[in-house]
C-alpha cells in the first residue's frame, strides 16, 4: 500500500514536488536556525524565492527536456560498462558527470556565456533556497553533460533516476546553506557550503573561482580552487552588483 502511493506521488510532478519542497524547508530551515552563519530576513526573500522555484520547476525543466528530445540521441554504452555494478555505474555517471559540469561552469563564466548565468548569481545573500535561480539557457548547459551520459545507468529500476534528481536538488540546496560549518579534510573532496559561497562573492575576482558542483578536485587539478580560510568570510559579500534588466536576466539573454 505504501508503496503504491509512494509511486503514485513520485508520477504526480505536483505532488512530488510539493512532498519534496515541504521536506527540504523543514530540514534545512531546521539546519540553518541552529547553524545560522548570517543574518538573513527571510519572510522578506523567501516569497520571490519560492517563486523562482516554480519557475525553474514548471517551466525551465519541462523546455529543458523538450530540448534534450528533439537536439540529443541515445547512444549505448559498451555492453562492458553496463555489465558493471549498479553504484559502480552510479558513480563513474557522477564523476564523468561533474567534470562536464565543471567545464561548462566554467564556460558560462567567460564574456560570451555570463549572460545565460548571471541571474544564478544576483541574490545578495546566502540561504537553502538562493541557488534555485536558473535560465533556461543555463539549464541546458548544466544539464547536457549529465544528460550524455546517462546511457551508462542503463538498465537502471525508476528509483534510480528519482534518487538521482533528488540528490541533485539537495545538493544546490546543500552548497548555497547559510550554516557556519567548515570541514578543511572534507573539501578535498566535497564542496561544502562555505567553499561555494566564495564563488557567489560580489568580488569579481572570485567568479572563476570554486567552480565544482560535488566534488572539488576539479578546481584544484585546473586551477581555479580558493581555500576558504585564506581571508575573513565574514566580510564576504554576495551578488553582481548592478540591476540589469529584469526579462534579460530572468531570460539569461
Amino acid at each position: 500500500m505504501m508503496w503504491s502511493i509512494l509511486i503514485y506521488i513520485v508520477n504526480s510532478s505536483i505532488l512530488f514536488f510539493g512532498f519534496f519542497f515541504l521536506f527540504r524547508a523543514f530540514l534545512w530551515v531546521t539546519v540553518e536556525t541552529l547553524w545560522h552563519a548570517r543574518t538573513v530576513r527571510y519572510r522578506q526573500i523567501a516569497t520571490r524565492d519560492f517563486g523562482a522555484e516554480i519557475f525553474h520547476v514548471f517551466l525551465v525543466i519541462p523546455i529543458v527536456i523538450y530540448l534534450y528530445d528533439h537536439v540529443f540521441v541515445y547512444y549505448p554504452f559498451l555492453q562492458m560498462m553496463q555489465n558493471l555494478p549498479m553504484l559502480l555505474r552510479i558513480a563513474i555517471y557522477l564523476l564523468i558527470g561533474d567534470l562536464g559540469y565543471y567545464w561548462v561552469h566554467r564556460l558560462m563564466h567567460t564574456k560570451a556565456l555570463w549572460r545565460t548565468h548571471k541571474w544564478h548569481h544576483s541574490p545578495t545573500y546566502m540561504y537553502w533556497l538562493a541557488g534555485c535561480r536558473a535560465t533556461v539557457p543555463q539549464q541546458f548547459l548544466v544539464g547536457a553533460p549529465y544528460v550524455l551520459v546517462a546511457p551508462i545507468l542503463y538498465p537502471s529500476p525508476w528509483w534510480v533516476y528519482t534518487a538521482l534528481v533528488i540528490f541533485s536538488y539537495l545538493t544546490v540546496d546543500w552548497m548555497h546553506l547559510n550554516v557556519t560549518w567548515g570541514s578543511k579534510w572534507l573539501e578535498w573532496v566535497v564542496v561544502t557550503p562555505r567553499y561555494h559561497h566564495i564563488h557567489h562573492s560580489s568580488n569579481p575576482d572570485h567568479y572563476e573561482l570554486n567552480l565544482g558542483n560535488n566534488f572539488t578536485f576539479w578546481d584544484r587539478l585546473f586551477g581555479t580552487y580558493l581555500d576558504p580560510d585564506s581571508f575573513d568570510r565574514k566580510q564576504l559579500a554576495f551578488g553582481i552588483g548592478e540591476k540589469p534588466n529584469p526579462v534579460r536576466l530572468i531570460a539569461g539573454v
